[in-house]
């Protein structure tokens, strides 16, 4: 699944998926009856261990749907232990520099292009198809970088020349609170360097990220035609909320009238 999210971004194919805080197999599977094309697993804000981030990818993988991981940091140790796993791609977060997005992919791939260390894992079935996965893996595995800081965006035209990052994505509450206007996405801050942004994905032929936290048809559209391709919608903990209050309120309304 990784090689044909993979080959869908880089012919511009649009990519819809979704982000899961809840660390149980059955929201992995209740998410994954949507139709979306990828799912995340939230490691930096979610409350999941690596056993768990384990079998959620086991269930999605039943689907056929890609497995991507969001990183608590660009760290070695976390970059191996999620591809080890059994990610097929993985989302760093607060990639400022072209040097930061270098050593996640540094970390991401086996020598001679990497240097991720060698191991009997659930990604190669155990040891079972070891040199199946190493062959495959550095071309296949999805590296995305976050952009959430106003740094990245000054810093932007060195990310996107990083060979090996396949996307990037738009963190919009990171990013519009490094500009001193937190959650204030439609701020003159926030649209100049969400234009910035896309003019400069769409010069370097970069699919261009963004979650779409409380999606609306009219934002969705909007993301649509401004050019994004990689498209996250939502979050299970908000559809949950967001299901529960509607119930809710449907049951007071009923009650006064």
């Amino acid at each position: 699944m990784r090689a044909s999210l993979k080959k869908k971004l880089k012919n511009k194919s649009v990519c819809v998926g979704s982000w899961i805080q809840i660390g149980h197999p059955a929201v992995a599977e209740i998410m994954a009856n949507q139709g979306f094309d990828w799912l995340c697993v939230d490691l930096e804000h979610g409350h999941i261990d690596i056993e768990s981030l384990t079998n959620i990818f086991r269930t999605l993988q039943v689907y056929n749907i890609a497995s991507l991981a969001r990183l608590p940091k660009n760290d070695e140790t976390w970059i191996r232990r999620a591809l080890d796993a059994g990610a097929d791609g993985l989302i760093i977060p607060l990639i400022n520099t072209a040097e930061e997005a270098r050593y996640a992919v540094k970390m991401a791939k086996y020598p001679p292009e990497g240097s991720r260390g060698f191991g009997y894992c659930r990604a190669n079935t155990y040891g079972a198809k070891f040199n199946e996965y190493v062959e495959k893996i550095n071309e296949e595995v999805l590296i995305i970088a976050q952009i959430e800081h106003f740094k990245a965006i000054e810093n932007l035209p060195e990310i996107l020349d990083v060979n090996g990052i396949d996307a990037v994505f738009i963190g919009p509450m990171d990013l519009s609170g490094s500009y001193g206007r937190i959650g204030q996405l439609d701020s003159p801050e926030m649209k100049t360097a969400l234009e910035k942004y896309l003019s400069l994905c769409e010069q370097a032929g970069m699919p261009a990220g963004l979650h779409i936290i409380k999606p609306e048809p009219s934002s969705v559209i909007r993301a649509l035609e401004s050019g994004y391709t990689l498209i996250a919608l939502g979050l299970d903990v908000t559809f949950l909320n967001e299901g529960a209050n509607k119930a809710m309120n449907s049951i007071i309304t009923e009650k006064i009238t």
